[in-house]
């Protein structure tokens, strides 16, 4: 029987090409189902036949941002605008590309050129606060948002935001009344929006535990998690840290070729999410020679493209022991070249703290031979209980984290691979521990930039002080000094947690 050949994208089911309209419908539907890649082709097709039309950069760009591929989604929005500057979707997903490079000022400006032309218009009004609060102004995100819902704007997604935001601004109780208010809404209708619901609550468990309700902030994080379809599958991840292991020797790695790109400027922060990697990036990102990229996306695909099986070449042992040099050389300048055109070229050192980048630390030395890389490590209860009790926003994105089994599960899985990648790759690594770094933080930060290879600067022990982006859920904790009051935070919920304790075992 002949094999179905696929449908292309520019034609419908009857073989009739279809309009750029069309096209642009199909491309923001793929995007709303989490389909980013078929929703980037799909854009990519319509710049070709229409290039002078903003809606099709704009969808290439959209789409790239949801990929992470935040250096070339900068790119595709400044053409959209540049074709039509009049589109308030286009300025707020710009917005949020800029906040996410470090570029705050300029998502600010975005953001409120969005809101300018769409004045009622919830999502943009949403970004808006987004930006400011991760941009580190907290209390203008609240007065804005504020000043919006008091106008009549009664939107849940905006609401839910002022309460969160809220409860930073030292307005905790008026914080945990609005969620809570909101959740009792929501109790109306509880089989709508699961994922709205599931988001409501981990904003409320963070209120919580912030007021020391910890039986309210565990039981309302356990009924977020439950909410989550994460698709977490323990036995496959076993099966692909083991299959990598297997491949990835110290007698492998010797004799595979190094990209000639040996540039020092990458420095990767690794580790489980939670443990510290944001302080530290905060820490290098202080110094005047170098520049905070935050959660990169590149480097880590282009390890998956260039050394994981596909259904073509399923055998990861011929992989990788394939590798051209000429590919290696490809992929780490085009990487090396983003980072430097959003940092500035005459940035010494550039930080990309995607957390997993742990799993292919042996590709990151045959990139960057001349990058270093810092592990973040936290005690594994503190760490676990963190992550449990945080919403990472999305279904997939660290989805292991809704689960106290999956938790656990994942814990052991980075730990074998940071035990492997230390036997076998050359590359440099260095282990901090955050508990010593927030109890002597001069100390540790000497030791960190020391590490890299830059000379010591004072700001860098004041990395609070530095004004910034952060594009993660870190955002408030590393704009204050260090303190150590989360060190033992496990304990506050020792009876929910024996998954964990049985799991991880204690330092007691």
């Amino acid at each position: 029987m002949a094999s179905r050949r696929p449908k292309q994208s520019g034609r419908s089911s009857k073989g009739a090409v279809k309009s750029v309209d069309q096209l642009l419908i199909e491309a923001m539907d793929h995007e709303a189902n989490g389909r980013l890649r078929q929703a980037l082709e799909i854009g990519k097709e319509i710049v070709r036949r229409k290039p002078e039309w903003s809606h099709g950069h704009y969808a290439v760009g959209s789409a790239l941002c949801g990929l992470g591929e935040l250096y070339e989604s900068d790119i595709a929005l400044r053409k959209s605008i540049s074709r039509n500057p009049n589109l308030a979707g286009v300025y707020a997903r710009h917005g949020e590309v800029l906040n996410r490079l470090g570029h705050t000022e300029e998502a600010v400006d975005a953001v409120n050129k969005a809101a300018q032309l769409a004045p009622n218009e919830p999502k943009v009004l949403v970004v808006k606060a987004l930006v400011l609060w991760l941009g580190g102004q907290a209390q203008a995100a609240y007065d804005f948002l504020d000043e919006q819902i008091n106008l009549g704007m009664d939107d849940h997604n905006l609401r839910s935001i002022r309460g969160a935001v809220a409860g930073q601004i030292g307005k905790l109780d008026e914080g945990i009344s609005e969620l809570e208010e909101l959740v009792r809404e929501s109790d109306k209708e509880p089989n709508k929006d699961l994922f709205y619901r599931s988001a409501l609550l981990m904003h409320l468990s963070k209120l919580y535990d912030k007021a020391q309700r910890y039986d309210d902030a565990f039981r309302v994080a356990e009924q977020a998690g439950k909410l989550r379809n994460t698709g977490y599958v323990p036995e496959r991840l076993t099966a692909t840290c083991q299959d990598r292991i297997r491949v990835w020797t110290k007698d492998v790695i010797e004799k595979l070729p190094r990209s000639r790109i040996d540039s020092p400027k990458p420095v990767f922060i690794v580790g489980m999410p939670r443990s510290g990697t944001s302080l530290i990036e905060q820490i290098i990102a202080s110094h005047p020679l170098a520049f905070g990229g935050g959660e990169l996306i590149e480097t880590f695909r282009a390890a998956r493209i260039l050394s994981e099986p596909t259904e073509l070449q399923p055998d990861r042992m011929d992989i990788v022991t394939q590798m051209k040099r000429a590919s290696l050389d490809r992929s780490a300048r085009k990487i090396l070249q983003g980072m430097e055109r959003t940092a500035g070229k005459e940035i010494q050192r550039i930080t990309d703290k995607l957390p997993n980048n742990y799993e292919h630390i042996g590709m990151l030395g045959l990139l960057f031979p001349g990058a270093k890389v810092i592990h973040s490590k936290r005690d594994p209860l503190d760490n676990s209980v963190s992550c449990f009790l945080l919403d990472f926003v999305g279904d997939h994105n660290h989805g292991y984290s809704y689960n106290l089994e999956h938790m656990a599960h994942q814990y052991q899985i980075y730990e074998q691979y940071m035990a492997h990648w230390k036997e076998v790759s050359p590359i440099e690594i260095l282990d901090v521990q955050y508990e010593d770094l927030v109890a002597k933080p001069e100390e540790g930060a000497r030791r960190i930039i020391d590490f890299i290879g830059l000379e010591w600067d004072d700001q860098c022990a004041k990395s609070h002080e530095t004004k910034r982006a952060v594009s993660t859920l870190s955002s408030d904790q590393v704009r204050k000094p260090m303190y150590t009051s989360s060190i033992g935070r496990w304990k506050n919920y020792e009876k929910h947690i024996s998954i964990l304790i049985d799991a991880l075992g204690t330092n007691d």
